[in-house]
């Protein structure tokens, strides 16, 4: 992905200076220039959809990875005993185990994209991605949850808003903060929702709490407080009953994310950052490129009879 990125800026950067000096010297309609940027658009049009299948295949098992680690953010407990919780900027072995394996797989992700030198617009949108699908995938096994179990109730909440803002820092610190707390928005207000002490949200009413919280939709509010523990044989109060008009939005409106909401791929123009015209002085690629030359030729050569087979080919100084 991050070198057809390359070849793709690089291939946009030389139609723009053809079509420029065509203009210039009145050559727009010369017969085996339109051929030539037809055959452009061609490679432009092959090098787009490569870019396209590798973000979608490496999203994939990345958010794959990500679905099994993620429920540990509403499970586990980070007030263990005798352990201090992480400050900001602290390494991921700091962490509290329940939250490693998620961070460690952005962290891999983010490696990755260091060592590959991926352009920086299409990390942001990699990460944006993922932050996306972690989003709505908590956030859905946070309603599924709390349908007939004691599961919305404060103490349960403040663990998960304390596992939230541990990820939360920790991505700042990684220079994703600002991502992460975009994408990550819609959980983060449903958990402030629950972790709002019982007697001050039983003193709110239904118009107030949407105020408050106006990325949840009618259904998932009304969802979040009709199953909110108040304690037992207690119902949720009056107040925080929908108005006739919100009624058919509560009834009909479904409580869940989709996954198909995520953000466009937006490809990065222009602004390549390899010299594709420039002489290559680099030793090792000259030499990883004669391996490949060899290894080519010997594949090449097992496909012929023996008496058909020649030498290795000769090397040519760079």
């Amino acid at each position: 992905m991050a070198n057809t990125t390359e070849l793709l800026s690089f291939v946009q950067e030389k139609v723009l200076e053809m079509e420029k000096e065509a203009d210039q010297e009145g050559l727009s309609s010369d017969p085996q220039l339109c051929n030539d940027l037809e055959l452009c658009d061609e490679a432009m049009a092959l090098l787009d959809e490569v870019i396209m299948c590798t973000f979608q295949q490496s999203v994939y098992y990345l958010t794959k990875t990500l679905y099994s680690t993620l429920p540990a953010l509403l499970d586990s407990n980070p007030f263990t005993a005798g352990a201090e919780l992480p400050g900001p900027g602290a390494e991921l072995g700091a962490m509290p185990p329940g939250l490693r394996p998620t961070l460690g797989v952005f962290q891999a992700a983010l490696e990755l994209t260091s060592q590959c030198e991926l352009h920086p617009d299409l990390v942001s949108q990699t990460f944006g991605y993922l932050f996306f699908f972690s989003n709505a995938s908590l956030l859905n096994s946070l309603m599924e949850r709390g349908q007939g179990r004691p599961f919305y109730q404060w103490s349960r909440a403040v663990q998960i808003r304390t596992n939230l803002d541990l990820v939360l820092d920790w991505l700042q610190g990684a220079g994703l903060g600002d991502i992460a707390t975009e994408f990550f928005r819609k959980l983060s207000i449903a958990v402030n929702l629950l972790c709002v002490p019982r007697t001050s949200l039983l003193k709110a009413s239904w118009s107030s709490l949407r105020t408050d919280h106006p990325t949840l939709t009618p259904a998932q509010l009304h969802h979040l407080l009709s199953h909110y523990q108040l304690g037992p044989g207690r119902g949720p109060p009056p107040a925080w009953d929908p108005p006739p008009a919100e009624r058919d939005a509560v009834d009909t409106g479904d409580i869940f994310e989709s996954f198909s909401s995520h953000p466009p791929l937006i490809l990065p123009l222009g602004s390549s950052r390899l010299r594709l015209t420039g002489p290559v002085t680099d030793d090792a690629l000259h030499r990883e490129l004669r391996r490949l030359r060899r290894l080519l030729w010997d594949l090449e050569q097992q496909e012929l009879p023996a008496n058909h087979r020649h030498g290795p080919p000769v090397a040519t100084p760079p």
